[in-house]
């Protein structure tokens, strides 16, 4: 297929709205976060940014099992506007009222202003995922998937470097503001989007969504790319430790080398959504997840194996562009199996996947990287990833998808 069905889709209104808020409001929030963090570390203490970072994923944890069928009875549009306006209201309040909160009491109300975020932010993530198939037709779906993560991808660029510079000027409280106002101008632009007239009057496949039970077993495809994507999360998040141990450690480098590494990274993703918004592949979507895991997966090996930092450099430009397209490729896929009611149920099984691997893999890690190198462990790791790629790229239901 060509690309003028992906190029029709950076044209349309609705995915010109979606992601002009989007991409405002996720810079901002990098922003804050950087800020936020640099204040914990200074009032508080290092371990203080794990516990902030556990209690942010508290609510995804505790409302997995009904964000996928309250996003559905609400509708996706209509849950991402909600959740955001519900954000611009709790960053706007902490920072009308953060010069009268007591310098002991800071840390908590960012730990209860984070907690509440989230709560929101556990309705968005999966609503965000399944909005596509309310705007975009069945040929410009993939276009629109990843033209929205790239709104997030380059919000992981943009951000941090805006914050370095914004926050000794405004300080955490400027940051929280513009974070409650750009939530807030993503919410007025979303409620200029008009889904679908398919997509609103639902169709044969219209009704309320499954539980979590019956939507797994609907379909043995996604019950096992949900299982797969969760072996796949717990092998990579450790990439995240491994970055600086490299950096350190295996290149013997300074925090340029560190930022250097992330930037490789994030480049790679960025290039990836941003090519994948534009241009649709001939191949079959099941080929397309096998393709760009098993290049995803010999990147990380290939990193783990380095000896210098360009040579990391390279491996990680590659991995952050296949583990990009092969994102979109999988929310592809669990975009179209379902019905489209069940599909919020779905994307909140996604998330709550993305959340809980985290602090599994993180827990698990900490137990083992003061007793062995981090090289060994990295290769682990990605071997470990390898082998997941090698049972979901055998699966035959996939290859024919």
């Amino acid at each position: 297929m060509s690309a003028l069905v992906s190029l029709s889709v950076l044209k349309d209104r609705n995915a010109a709205l979606l992601c002009s808020g989007q991409m405002v409001s996720q810079v901002c929030d990098k922003m804050m976060t950087v800020g936020l963090v640099w204040v914990l570390i200074e009032r508080a203490s290092a371990p203080a940014v794990a516990w902030f970072l556990a209690v942010s994923a508290l609510p995804h944890l505790l409302l997995a099992l009904h964000a996928g069928r309250w996003t559905a009875a609400l509708g996706p549009l209509k849950t991402v506007i909600a959740a955001d306006w519900a954000r611009a209201a709790v960053f706007a309040l902490l920072a009308a009222l953060w010069p009268r909160v007591g310098a002991g009491v800071q840390v908590p109300a960012l730990f209860a202003a984070s907690f509440a975020a989230n709560a929101a932010g556990a309705l968005f993530n999966p609503a965000i995922m399944a909005l596509p198939v309310a705007l975009a037709a069945p040929e410009g779906l993939q276009a629109l998937t990843a033209l929205v993560d790239t709104s997030f991808s380059l919000a992981n660029v943009i951000g941090p470097a805006c914050s370095a510079l914004l926050y000794p000027l405004v300080g955490l409280r400027g940051l929280l503001l513009f974070n409650g106002l750009s939530y807030a101008f993503a919410a007025i632009l979303e409620s200029g989007v008009r889904p679908r007239a398919a997509a609103v009057d639902g169709g044969a496949d219209a009704g309320s969504a499954d539980g979590i039970p019956a939507v797994l077993r609907a379909d043995r495809l996604v019950r096992f790319m949900l299982g797969g994507f969760l072996a796949m999360n717990l092998f990579f998040a450790p990439l995240l430790v491994f970055l600086p141990l490299f950096a350190r450690a295996a290149y013997g480098g300074t925090i340029g080398t560190l930022a250097s590494l992330e930037s490789s990274l994030s480049g790679g993703t960025l290039l990836a959504t941003a090519a994948l918004s534009v241009l649709t592949l001939k191949a079959g979507l099941g080929a397309r997840i096998a393709g760009g895991m098993g290049v995803m997966a010999a990147a990380y090996v290939g990193f783990t194996l380095t000896r210098a930092p360009w040579q990391g450099c390279l491996c990680l430009a590659a991995l952050g562009f296949f583990l990009a397209a092969s994102n979109v490729f999988i929310l592809t896929l669990f975009q179209t199996r379902p019905r489209p009611a069940n599909v919020p149920v779905v994307m909140s099984l996604v998330n709550v996947i993305s959340t809980a691997s985290l602090p599994l893999s993180m827990g698990a890690l900490g137990l083992l990287v003061g007793r062995f190198e981090p090289r060994p462990l990295a290769i682990a790791c990605a071997l470990g990833l390898a082998l997941v790629t090698l049972r979901v790229a055998s699966d035959r239901e996939l290859r024919s998808a």
